[in-house]
Parts: C-alpha cells; structure tokens; sequence
C-alpha cells in the first residue's frame, strides 16, 4: 500500500469533491421541484395532466441515466455540466414524483373537501394542507432518492466531468494506485451519503415535532 499517494493528490481529489457537490446540490434541488411538481400534477383532476405525468414517470425511471446523459450530451449538444444535471433532474424527478403522489394520496380526502366548502383555492389547499403532510410522509423514502442522486453523479464522469470518480481514473491511470484512490474515495462518497441520512433525518424529527 502507498498511501502516500492520496496526500499527493489531494488537490485533485478536493477539486473532484467540489465537481460532485455542486452536481449533486443541483441535482437534488432540480429533481425535489420538478418531482414535487409533477407529483401535484398527477393528483390534480384532470385526465390528461394525469396521463401525461403518468408518461412522464413511466418512461424516465425505464431509461438509464447514461441514456438520458449520452442524448443531452451527444445528440442535443449541450454542455458537459449541464447535460450531467439535466439527465439526473429527468432521472430522479420521476422517482419523486411517484412519492409525492402516493404521499398526496395518503393524505385523508375529507381535508381537501372541508378546505374547498371554507373556500380555499386549489394552490392554498395544496401549499398549506396537502404538501406539508405529503412531504412529511414521504420524507424517508425521499432520502433514498437523495443518496440515489449523490450515487449516480459518478455517471457524469463519461461525458468528461471531473467529478470524484473521474478523478479516481485520472489518479490510476498517473500512478497504477487504483486501490488507494477507490478507497479513499468510496469513504467520500458513504461521508456524503451519512451527512445525507443524517440531514434528513434532523428534517424528519423536526417535521413530526410541528
């Protein structure tokens, strides 16, 4: 074992954390609107909007990520970064929208109907009754979808995105230490991952306690 190594490249490797940060930041945040959106969406008494998220849902989980990477990238054109945030938004945003619709569904009907006769509109029935309860349902589940994001920003690293496991690559390639590289950095990805978990589950406690 060469150790040694990693404190070499710890430029590199920093550089590559910071890379799967701001992915997975950007990711997560994207793929939380749009999931949470679409989930509404589906909810909503209206034939065609639920045909249309129940295609959305359906057709993005059965696509792999790489999938949906290779055609922003490859055939749309776009920018390495963005075609990497873009596909795991599409990807994950589909996950989510299935919770928030199930977590809207566990949510007693009577609720909407007495929000309705006190004459509430749809937009205050969902922010302030509906949502709240459906994010709280949902919240551990949603934290698996989370970590699914951190997981699948190493995907980014075959359209060129310096994030942790293309530096992992670049660190073996340079040095034939492959094994001290992988270990260090599948510590990095489980710290993001626990900090995740552990985040969530401050935000759940909190949520129960209001």
């Amino acid at each position: 074992m060469h150790w040694e190594v990693i404190w070499r490249y710890r430029e590199v490797l920093w550089n590559g954390l910071i890379f799967t940060l701001q992915l997975s930041v950007l990711s997560i945040v994207g793929s939380l609107v749009v999931g949470v959106v679409m989930g509404c969406l589906g909810a909503l008494p209206n034939f065609f909007l639920r045909k249309f998220v129940a295609t959305y849902v359906e057709v993005l989980r059965n696509l792999p990520v790489v999938v949906k990477l290779f055609f922003l990238y490859f055939v749309v054109g776009l920018e390495a970064m963005p075609a990497a945030v873009i596909a795991l938004v599409t990807h994950q945003s589909a996950y989510i929208a299935d919770l928030v619709a199930a977590g809207l569904r566990a949510v007693p009907r009577e609720q909407s109907e007495a929000a309705y006769a006190c004459g509430h509109g749809q937009w205050q029935i969902y922010r302030h009754i509906l949502l709240p309860q459906a994010l709280r349902i949902v919240a551990p589940p949603m934290t698996s979808q989370f970590i699914e994001v951190v997981k699948n920003t190493s995907t980014a690293m075959l359209i060129g995105v310096e994030e942790l496991t293309f530096q992992t690559q670049a660190i073996e390639s340079e040095t034939f230490r492959g094994f001290e590289a992988a270990s260090t950095v599948t510590l990095m990805y489980l710290a993001m991952a626990l900090a995740i978990a552990g985040g969530m589950g401050l935000l759940e406690r909190r949520l129960r306690l209001r």
